[in-house]
């Protein structure tokens, strides 16, 4: 498993995150689509975590290491499915579809909005993955290849619950621990429809990281080593 530059990556996701904005703020039409921002916002929270815990995991092996590489790792767990839930805001697309008619064809309005919510949605997914790769490189060094690839299908059903919680029930990664309720919200979400939800989302997030992870690892040669052919 290659080690991610997390110099570089962080540098470009920067900049990604950069000219997205930067897009949204041309083509934004009045502020229906400001929470964008504040999404893409939320979805760096767990890239950041992720560098945080390979900081750590570096560091001499001690009680005290060991105690802050698993409190940052369950912060990032919690703020994980933030990044995929981008995606989820075409949604809004269907919502104001109204808008976006005119004499029975879609209007340049509603593509401009399309591939700005796509801008998004990649910038999410990107981060999500990258944070991802991290703590499942440590999770390999930590432990092996078979149980770091099961906490990664574990994480990615997870991040199906999380994003059932955000999009149905209006929750956010804070409101578990804050919000008196949030058991009775629990219960609410032990129904088959749940379930489904969860399994169909967690396995379309196992299934980008795992393009992502195999782009990296399976994919390309060294541009040196093909000199020799």
């Amino acid at each position: 498993m290659k080690t991610l530059n997390n110099r570089n990556l962080f540098i470009f996701l920067g900049l990604f995150s950069i000219i997205t904005v930067s897009v949204y703020e041309f083509f934004k039409d009045k502020t229906y689509y400001e929470f964008l921002i504040w999404n893409l916002f939320l979805a760096w929270i767990p890239y950041l975590f992720a560098l945080a815990a390979y900081y750590i995991h570096k560091q001499k092996s001690t009680i005290l290491q060991v105690s802050l590489l698993l409190v940052v790792a369950l912060g990032w767990l919690l703020f994980l499915p933030n990044s995929p839930y981008v995606l989820t805001d075409f949604i809004h697309l269907t919502i104001m579809k109204h808008t976006y008619a005119q004499n029975g064809t879609l209007t340049y309005r509603y593509w401009y909005d399309f591939y700005t919510i796509f801008l998004f949605a990649w910038n999410g997914l990107l981060l999500g993955c990258s944070s991802m790769y991290i703590m499942h490189l440590i999770a390999r060094r930590m432990f092996n290849a078979l149980l770091s690839w099961i906490g990664i299908g574990v994480t990615s059903l997870l991040c199906g619950y999380g994003i059932l919680l955000g999009r149905k029930y209006r929750l956010n990664s804070w409101d578990a621990l804050l919000d008196t309720n949030i058991w009775g919200v629990l219960r609410m979400t032990l129904s088959r429809e749940s379930f489904l939800f969860c399994f169909v989302v967690g396995l379309v997030v196992l299934l980008v990281y795992a393009t992502f992870y195999f782009i990296i690892n399976g994919l390309g040669t060294n541009a040196r080593s093909d000199q020799h052919h």
